[in-house]
Parts: C-alpha cells; sequence; structure tokens
C-alpha cells in the first residue's frame, strides 16, 4: 500500500476512536519512538534519533497541553507531572545520546498505558473527532 493511503487510513481510524483508545494508542505510539530512538542510539544515527525522539516528545507534549487541571483535580496534577518528567527525559536522552534516560520512563509509562486499557469507556459513542474539536487540539496533524 502506498504511503498516502497508509496515512489516510490511519487518519480514518483515528477519526473514529474513542477517547480511551485515542489515549492508549496515543502511549502505545510512544512507546514505539522511545524503541526506535533507542535503536537509533545504538546505531550511532542522530538525525534517526531526533526524528523518533521528537515525535515521542510531542506526543507528551498534546497530552501535557490537553489536561484539564481544573476538572482533572489532583490526578490531573499528578499526569502533568508525569508527562514534564517524561519530556525532560526524553530531551536529555536526545541531547546526551543516553538510553538510560529512556530506560528509566519506559516502565512508567507502560503502567499508565495499562491503566488505561484497564480502564472502561465513560462515554463510548463519543469519538476521537468530537474530542478534537477542543481548541487547540492537533492531534490528527500530529504524526505518531
Amino acid at each position: 500500500m502506498a504511503k498516502k493511503e497508509l496515512k489516510t487510513y490511519r487518519d480514518v481510524k483515528i477519526k473514529n476512536m474513542s477517547q480511551k483508545e485515542l489515549i492508549v494508542f496515543l502511549y502505545e505510539s510512544a512507546l514505539e519512538l522511545i524503541d526506535q530512538g533507542k535503536e537509533r542510539i545504538g546505531a550511532g544515527d542522530v538525525p534517526g534519533t531526533n526524528e523518533k525522539l521528537d515525535r515521542a516528545r510531542n506526543i507528551f507534549l498534546h497530552l501535557l497541553a490537553t489536561l484539564n487541571l481544573e476538572e482533572g483535580g489532583e490526578f490531573a496534577k499528578r499526569l502533568s507531572a508525569l508527562y514534564s518528567y517524561f519530556v525532560e527525559k526524553i530531551t536529555m536522552a536526545n541531547t546526551c545520546n543516553k538510553v538510560k534516560e529512556l530506560d528509566e520512563i519506559i516502565p512508567l509509562v507502560n503502567e499508565i498505558k495499562e491503566a488505561w486499557e484497564k480502564m472502561e469507556n465513560n462515554d463510548p459513542g463519543k469519538s476521537s473527532r468530537e474530542i478534537m474539536n477542543n481548541p487547540g487540539s492537533q492531534l490528527i496533524s500530529m504524526e505518531v
């Protein structure tokens, strides 16, 4: 399948995800990009490392920017701190070419992803298209 068709398929799939599915997808994508970044560090591929880790960092920046701290209370504040920590560690790994920085966050990201997978959908009828109508949401244009 051509690259354009794959992108179109992925975009349609994303637009029809529930909020929970979308968040799990973002965590899975971030973990995949972190693993690819680790491989690129090991191969000495600086441009490849930068590309993969920038994309992973952008996922956490997006999650951070879309947190509702008012409604989310203490839970949202803790997620905000974790997302900031993930961004810091990914930046450090990218700058210093240190896989160790990424190895520190992978278990935490996995744990949060697994918690989301276990949650029931609060509103299974709400698609990501409705969620993305929120001001500032850039998910579809963001490459994951």
